[in-house]
């Protein structure tokens, strides 16, 4: 009995080829040309003829390079409508305090205007009623003598 042991190199066994084949010998002329390998749909890479790849190339149309220049964050003509609208309200935030600080002394000036004509004519009318009064002096004089006496005169004039 003759048997036949199996390896780990010859396990499993390779099927049987079937079909006709081909030897080098036979190929025609035109096989002859390079060949390329190419991609397929699924990412695998092909054997293809360099005839067959440029006719292939032929059919897909040559996609235009795209524009990778960096573009900016933030959209220039949305920078200047930004910065109009925010430059605008400083200005008016500017003005209106300005016309503020002109503005609330003139409104205090108004109301408190009336007070003031008050004043002015109870000092005016308080000054125009006085009459000169009489200018009195008086000179009290003590002169101290021994044993806690003391003599005063008063004048008057």
């Amino acid at each position: 009995m003759n048997e036949t042991r199996l390896t780990p190199h010859s396990w499993p066994a390779p099927g049987p080829l079937t079909g006709p084949v081909e030897l080098y010998a036979e190929r025609p002329a035109a096989s002859a040309a390079p060949v390329v390998y190419v991609p397929d749909a699924y990412g695998r890479m092909v054997p293809v003829t360099r005839a067959q790849a440029d006719a292939m190339r032929a059919m897909v149309p040559a996609t235009t390079p795209r524009d990778l220049t960096p573009q900016p964050l933030i959209d220039p003509r949305a920078q200047v409508v930004l910065a109009a609208g925010v430059g605008t309200g400083a200005a008016a935030a500017g003005v209106g305090y300005g016309l503020g600080q002109i503005l609330a002394p003139l409104a205090a000036i108004g109301s408190s205007s009336v007070l003031w004509a008050l004043a002015l004519a109870a000092v005016l009318g308080t000054t125009a009623r006085r009459t000169p009064a009489p200018s009195t002096y008086v000179t009290n004089h003590v002169d101290a003598r021994w044993w806690g006496r003391a003599c005063s005169t008063t004048r008057t004039r």
